[in-house]
């Protein structure tokens, strides 16, 4: 039992450390179970979406999809996107949604996303679809 014990540490320890050489079929083994993970892994095991910085509406101009509940849908729309149209924000939005979206929205709310300096750096939009 102890000889068993032994070799299955043995194989566990070499495996983590990864001390095969190239060319053997334990390396080969264990690059197809790395590959394997990194391929056949549910998308929903990582929550990698990035989090949205006010920062990041300096440097990017557009639209950017916050989160989706049900039906809903939360939208971050770039301030500078509303003022190109010269328009008041409750009427450019929707229009601006509809044009990137490719369909007909119904925008429940908009509430402006301000700085330190009470400049406007974009809406939070609601969208039911």
């Amino acid at each position: 039992m102890k000889k068993v014990w032994s070799g299955i540490k043995l194989v566990v320890t070499r495996s983590i450390f990864w001390s095969y050489q190239r060319g053997t079929w334990q390396y080969d083994i264990i690059v197809i179970a790395i590959l394997a993970f990194i391929f056949l892994s549910p998308r929903a095991w990582f929550s990698d979406r990035p989090t949205l910085q006010l920062t990041d509406l300096r440097h990017q101009q557009g639209i950017v999809e916050m989160n989706r509940v049900n039906n809903e849908v939360r939208y971050l729309v770039d301030a500078r996107l509303v003022e190109f149209r010269d328009q008041k924000p409750e009427i450019a939005i929707p229009v601006i949604l509809q044009e990137h979206l490719q369909k007909a929205v119904s925008v429940k709310s908009i509430d402006p996303v301000i700085d330190r300096q009470q400049v406007i750096l974009g809406y939070t939009v609601l969208v039911e679809e």
